[in-house]
This record gives structure tokens, C-alpha cells and sequence, in this order.
């Protein structure tokens, strides 16, 4: 995909679109720098170009850039209002800058516009979680699984949460159904451990705990 795109760039090089394509391959390829210029050129060519603003947004919030990424979003906004994504997007921007009440809206304003916006529903689950609204966030992740059961992810918050409320058998589930959509997920694995642990079923923590280090040495 990189070459195809740079070589249309070669051919057109005021071509916005090619740009903002070669920024996502070289974003999912990890060469996030790299990335970040060729959302900016894209812009330089087209100003109002709100998918590269919103794709900019979300390599500078891989960077860790994330006051920049805020700016990004907000640009992407400002062009196109009802863009869903990129409300979702500012919403965890906002939420890694520890700006949850902020975020929450931001999620909010994301589901008005689409209602079956599962990333949303889960991405507002993980901001109410972190404000201690724990019920709160078990719908939105429960309805984030109704519109995508094999959501692995949400399963695994949801079961983050149950925990929380120390309702472990049913968190213990949770975390084997994100096991069952996704056996290398190595977060879930952990969580599992620690659940079955305080549950003191130590030999099944065990062996989960050892699937979460040959997954993840780190």
C-alpha cells in the first residue's frame, strides 16, 4: 500500500488524499513521525480536510502528544461537526489528559450522532470507570457488547469493573469470553489471574499468569 501511494503521490503531488492514505499505512506500520508529515502535507494542500485532521489527531496521540492531538481533533470539528469519530477520538484524548467529565462529553456527543458507535460505548465506559461511576460504566460496556459481542476489549473492561464491585465469578467470565474471541490477549490473561487469585483458586491464576508472561514478557 506505502509504494502504490507514493507512487500516486509521484504522479500527483498535490494529490490530498494520497498523502492522508500514506500517513494511515505508515501510522499502522509504526512510523508515526513519518506519518505526522504526511497528514500535514495533506493539509497543506487542503486546509478543510477533516479525516487527515481527525488521522493527524491520532498519531499525535500515539506519539503522546496529546494537547496537539486535542488541537487536531477539535480542527477536525470545526470542519465537520457531526463526525463521530472524531469526537470519540478528542473523548480519549481528553481522557489521557485526565480530563474525564470533559471526555465524557466528547463520547456523549459521539453516540448522538451514532447510536451503534460500539468503540464509543466502550471508550465512555473506560472514562465513567476512572470517575468512580462504576454501574454507569457497566451499561455502556454491556452496550457496547450488544452491538458487538465479539468485542474482546470491552468483555475484558466489563470484567475490569465487576471486579471493581466484587463480583468476581461474573468478572471471571468476562475475562474468559475476551480469552475466547482473542486466546493472546494478554491483559485478560493477567486480570483473569489476579480475579482467580483473590478468588483463591491459585493453581488456575497460576497458569493464567504464565500465559500472560510467554504473551507479553514485559
Amino acid at each position: 500500500a506505502v509504494k502504490c501511494y507514493e507512487k500516486a503521490i509521484t504522479i500527483q503531488p498535490d494529490y490530498a488524499e494520497a498523502h492522508n492514505n500514506l500517513g494511515n499505512s505508515l501510522n499502522d506500520l509504526g512510523q508515526l513521525d513519518a506519518a505526522v508529515k504526511c497528514f500535514k502535507q495533506a493539509l497543506a494542500i487542503n486546509p478543510d480536510y477533516a479525516d487527515a485532521h481527525n488521522n493527524l489527531g491520532n498519531t499525535l496521540t500515539n506519539l503522546d502528544q496529546l494537547d496537539a492531538a486535542v488541537k487536531s481533533f477539535e480542527q477536525a470539528l470545526a470542519i465537520k461537526p457531526e463526525f463521530a469519530e472524531a469526537h470519540s477520538n478528542l473523548g480519549n484524548a481528553l481522557n489521557d489528559l485526565n480530563q474525564l467529565n470533559a471526555a465524557v462529553k466528547s463520547f456523549e456527543k459521539a453516540l448522538a450522532i451514532k447510536p451503534d458507535f460500539a468503540e464509543a460505548h466502550n471508550n465512555l465506559g473506560n472514562t465513567l470507570r476512572d470517575l468512580n461511576q462504576l454501574n454507569d460504566a457497566i451499561k455502556s460496556f454491556e452496550q457496547a457488547l450488544t452491538i458487538k459481542p465479539d468485542y474482546a476489549e470491552a468483555h475484558n473492561n466489563l470484567g475490569n469493573t465487576l471486579r471493581d464491585l466484587n463480583q468476581l465469578d461474573a468478572a471471571v467470565k468476562s475475562y474468559e469470553q475476551a480469552l475466547a474471541i482473542k486466546p493472546d490477549f494478554a491483559e485478560a490473561h493477567n486480570n483473569l489471574g489476579v480475579t482467580l487469585q483473590e478468588l483463591r483458586q491459585l493453581d488456575a491464576a497460576l497458569v493464567s499468569f504464565e500465559r500472560a508472561l510467554v504473551l507479553k514478557p514485559d
